[in-house]
């Protein structure tokens, strides 16, 4: 029987973003691609959910699942959940991979500072009547200029979660994985600094980095087979 590989998408990510992905690494291991509630079929949770929510949904699939200890391979906002399981039910997984992952939350940073200050008096200013009808692209270019998005892109209760997990910071959580980790980063990532990648690789005991020349944030979109053939070389 092949090792299983169990995907987890970053926020917005569905089973349809990973297909490219997904069809290659069928070739050599049972892929399951689990889509996160709020995306892709999975609806919303009532409640607004943390990252530790999140990682009960992922064990709880995998068990429903009948997964045997798989691979468990998670990119941006699915890595932050990944490590969140990994560290804290150890036995339910073989190996871990992080790509991109947002398990470094900072408290404070400049771009975090300005994103802030132009969310709360931006309300104001774009409802200023000469301008009014500049609301909606001029915030989607503040929340690009503070790497936020996401956070532009999503309404209701997703807007009230990505404001919750972005706070959660998981640095003592990746201190306790003991599953063998690949973290995998690409020198372009503009969403998830490459300074991010090396301190979570350096936090988790039993890990290894790799280092995607010209790589951006998604790598499974824009070099799949670079980022599958180094899963493929870490698992086997």
């Amino acid at each position: 029987m092949p090792r299983q590989l169990l995907i987890l998408p970053g926020w917005g990510g569905t089973k349809e973003s990973w297909q490219k992905f997904s069809q290659l690494a069928k070739n050599d291991f049972q892929v399951t691609c689990l889509e996160l509630p709020c995306f892709g079929k999975e609806p919303c949770p009532k409640g607004i959910w943390g990252v530790e929510d999140y990682a009960v949904f992922v064990k709880d699939k995998i068990r429903e699942l009948n997964l045997i200890k798989p691979v468990l391979l998670g990119h941006s906002f699915g890595g932050q959940v990944a490590a969140c399981l990994a560290a804290r039910e150890p036995l339910l997984i073989s190996r871990l991979i992080l790509s991109g992952a947002s398990a470094l939350r900072p408290k404070r940073n400049f771009k975090k500072t300005v994103f802030n200050l132009a969310a709360k008096s931006g309300k104001i200013f774009f409802s200023l009547p000469l301008i009014k009808n500049l609301s909606v692209p001029a915030r989607k270019f503040l929340y690009q200029l503070a790497d936020s998005p996401d956070y532009g892109d999503s309404a209701g209760i997703q807007r009230k979660i990505f404001k919750k997990v972005i706070r959660q910071d998981l640095t003592e959580d990746l201190k306790k994985i003991k599953a063998p980790t690949l973290v995998v980063w690409g020198t372009l990532d503009s969403y998830v600094p490459l300074s991010s990648g090396k301190k979570i690789a350096a936090l988790i005991p039993n890990s290894r980095l790799e280092i995607i020349a010209g790589g951006q944030h998604g790598l499974h979109l824009q070099m799949t087979e670079k980022l599958y053939g180094l899963v493929k070389n870490f698992i086997e």
